[in-house]
């Protein structure tokens, strides 16, 4: 540590010592004694002025930052240009860390975005760029595609992933479920590329080709190894994230032979899963509840092993799976019958209806359990055929092919962005986990979904909901030359002009301007305070522009 730094800083050469730091305190001292200022008799005088003294230009450059440091936190740009200034000098990573007390991990991250190019980092400084977006651009390949992309996000609400997909097409993050499967290791070895994401911390693998080749032969040799290991007759390996139903459809789905366990044993394993929620169990207590687990769910026999097989896929929550147990149609001999089944496939589906009778005779009584899994069915984790309940929100499409200027709450935006992952099984582990979280997050869940799936009718409803509700567009909505006003007619933006400038009819300049610039005024108007100030316009004026949507945003009254 550098200790307190209240005096000058200096760096000892052989023509004397040099100010790296307190230089602006030195000249105002020297300025008021070139003025003819002397101290107050009651000061107690210094001199001569204190200064620390290095003969290390690294030293005196890192007392100099960790004083800047001390007094106010530096932007980010500033940070960077600090640490990027030591590196330069030769300083090591972990000096420059010790100099501003900050971690060897942060000050890395910092120097990454050093390598941006002066154009990014001056663009970061004058905030025409965020934080966030300057670590997205560090992941560009080359100083003129960030340059490129820099001038095409430049004090524009875009989101920084959206940037990060653009810059790294055809990649695979070390997230990504065949990624983790085959190991980076195992990756790079066999001769793939990758680059490392210091920002989100994930390696991006860039030879897709290469790792779904590695995926697929890892994953055939799995599914051979289990097949050997539990003695099944063929093992197929999936490459999908589940088993699709057309690999399964002309199967015969085999089950494993029910196993019973005594009172005392079902005893003994409720009390281990009430130790194992409590995580109170140790390795040989959770190899007992896995036996007894596995004996109550019951085994398949030798014989069902022998004729029949299993698929094994890699899924992106449980890693390496197995679904079991599968056998072909037995073929009938020609001039053979075959014997008839205890019953026939049509008394099963009618035994399965009344099943479903009796259960649903019950729900009827059970308002909070249906509320329950009415909102467990609508939340969105749920895999589409884990759903309890046959009811398949349909989300109303809100993203415009261009969303420049549109901003919707997160909890909404959320569900713009692709969903990669399948979701839980739908277990009644994972329904008893979403009740304990209780009725308001429950009736939450049922107000976010339901809100998605609301459509705007022609009886009128959505126009008096609007009002009763205060419905406000402006407030997710912004007119800009990209969103919109570019998009729209020359004329269109002339009579816009004209209707929000009230000096516009004797001023005809505007109407002279190519389509481009009128949009970009006009999105000034809209967006930027000093171009108002500059036009002299009221509060009343601004307050107008501010109110201002198209009629197309207007809600249709439609029949009263």
């Amino acid at each position: 540590m550098a200790g307190l730094l209240q005096n000058l800083i200096g760096h000892l050469t052989p023509q004397g010592v040099e100010i790296v730091g307190g230089g602006t305190r030195l000249r105002a001292l020297q300025r008021l004694a070139a003025e003819g200022w002397s101290r107050h008799e009651d000061l107690i005088p210094i001199d001569p002025e204190p200064v620390k003294v290095t003969a290390d230009l690294q030293e005196a450059v890192a007392w100099a930052g960790t004083e800047n440091s001390a007094r106010s936190a530096l932007h980010p740009a500033d940070e960077v240009r600090a640490y990027a200034a030591m590196r330069e000098r030769g300083a090591s990573l972990s000096r420059i860390a010790r100099s501003f007390a900050r971690s060897e991990a942060h000050v890395e991250r910092r120097l990454k975005l050093a390598d941006l190019p002066v154009e990014a980092l001056a663009a970061l400084r004058a905030n025409e760029i965020s934080f966030e977006m300057a670590k997205a651009l560090t992941l560009a390949p080359s100083g003129e595609r960030c340059f490129e992309v820099l001038e095409s996000v430049r004090g524009r609400d875009v989101r920084p992933e959206q940037v990060r997909r653009e810059l790294t097409p055809g990649t695979v993050p070390s997230t990504d479920r065949r990624a983790l499967f085959v190991g980076l290791e195992a990756y790079l070895a066999a001769g793939g590329t990758s680059q490392r994401d210091l920002f989100a911390d994930r390696t991006l693998l860039e030879d897709e080709a290469l790792l779904d080749r590695l995926f697929a032969e890892k994953g055939a040799a799995e599914a051979e190894r289990i097949r050997a290991a539990e003695g099944w007759e063929w093992a197929t390996w999936v490459p999908e994230e589940y088993v699709p139903w057309t690999a399964t459809q002309k199967l015969v789905r085999l089950h494993a032979r029910s196993g019973k366990l005594s009172e005392g044993e079902e005893a003994e394993l409720e009390a281990l899963e009430e130790r194992d929620a409590e995580g109170d169990l140790d390795a040989a207590g959770r190899a007992r509840l896995a036996e007894l687990e596995a004996r109550r769910k019951g085994t398949f026999t030798d014989a069902q092993r022998a004729s029949s097989g299993i698929f094994v896929y890699c899924s992106s929550r449980d890693g390496l799976s197995v679904e079991r147990a599968y056998q072909q149609p037995r073929a009938v001999p020609r001039g053979a019958s075959e014997a008839a089944p205890d019953l026939p496939q049509s008394l099963i589906e009618d035994l399965h209806r009344i099943r479903l009778g009796a259960l649903q005779a019950r729900l009827m009584d059970q308002s909070e359990l249906m509320l329950d899994l009415l909102a467990w069915s609508l939340g969105g984790g749920l895999r589409p055929w884990a759903r309890p309940l046959a009811i398949s929100p349909t989300d109303q499409p809100i993203a415009p092919e261009k969303g420049e200027g549109t901003s919707y709450p997160p909890r909404l935006a959320a569900r713009l962005e692709p969903n990669t992952s399948l979701g839980p099984d739908g277990t009644p582990a994972e329904f008893e986990v979403f009740r304990a979280l209780g009725k308001k997050h429950r009736n939450q869940i049922l107000t976010e979904a339901l809100a998605r799936t609301f459509c705007t009718g022609s009886s009128g409803l959505s126009a008096a909901l609007a009002r009763q509700l205060g419905v406000e567009v402006r407030r997710i909505w912004t007119p800009t030359a990209q969103g919109f006003l570019g998009r729209c007619s020359a004329g269109y933006l002339d009579r816009l002009w004209s209707e929000l400038v009230p000096a516009a009819e004797a001023d005809q300049s505007f109407q002279k301007l190519k389509k481009g610039e009128k949009a970009r005024r006009l999105e000034a108007l809209f967006t930027d305070p000093a171009t108002r100030e500059a036009l002299g316009l009221s509060r009343e004026d601004c307050a107008k522009i501010d109110a201002w949507v198209p009629a197309e945003l207007g809600w249709p009254e439609g029949e009263e």
